[in-house]
């Protein structure tokens, strides 16, 4: 049977901390960028609905003025379509207005957000440096315990044979 070594609980915890800092790096550099786009996005929607719209009553009116000339069913027809298209580009308009207030709302939301997600990201690597000079230092104590004992052992023989 394969022996399977066993990992160091601090060299888990040392793995689970580099993929965390590492998800939280990724996620800030994203985060605002994401609520950005959909908020350009709407409001490139509500921009152009609002022409649609104003393009939409210019032609309601040049229906609306045919229809008094002329009184024939086929303008009357004609200004209803032009009406409903109208009242349609509207709708479409608040609604759009709408998605444009939430994401500019969460866009609100996220940029304070993002101080925290960057204050964080600061603070896990000011740790994880932290923790490498820890490390190091520890890595060092244990050479220069390493190193004690081996003269030691080096003088007791010596004592031993003299």
């Amino acid at each position: 049977m394969a022996n399977k070594q066993k990992i160091h609980p601090v060299e888990e915890l040392e793995t689970q901390f580099h993929a965390l800092h590492h998800k939280i790096v990724k996620s800030k550099d994203k985060y605002l960028a994401a609520h950005q786009k959909d908020f350009d996005k709407a409001a490139k929607s509500v921009k152009s609905a609002q022409s649609k719209l104003g393009k939409a009553k210019q032609q309601l009116i040049k229906y609306a003025l045919a229809a008094k000339k002329s009184g024939s069913k086929k303008a009357h027809n004609e200004l209803k379509k032009a009406k409903a298209a109208t009242e349609l580009l509207g709708n479409s308009l608040h609604e759009a207005k709408a998605i444009m207030t939430t994401s500019q709302s969460r866009l609100k939301v996220a940029k304070p957000f993002q101080k925290k997600l960057a204050a964080r990201a600061k603070v896990l690597e000011a740790f994880e440096k932290d923790w490498e000079k820890k490390q190091k230092a520890e890595a060092l104590a244990a050479a220069k315990r390493a190193a004690a004992a081996r003269k030691k052992r080096a003088a007791a023989r010596r004592q031993k044979t003299a």
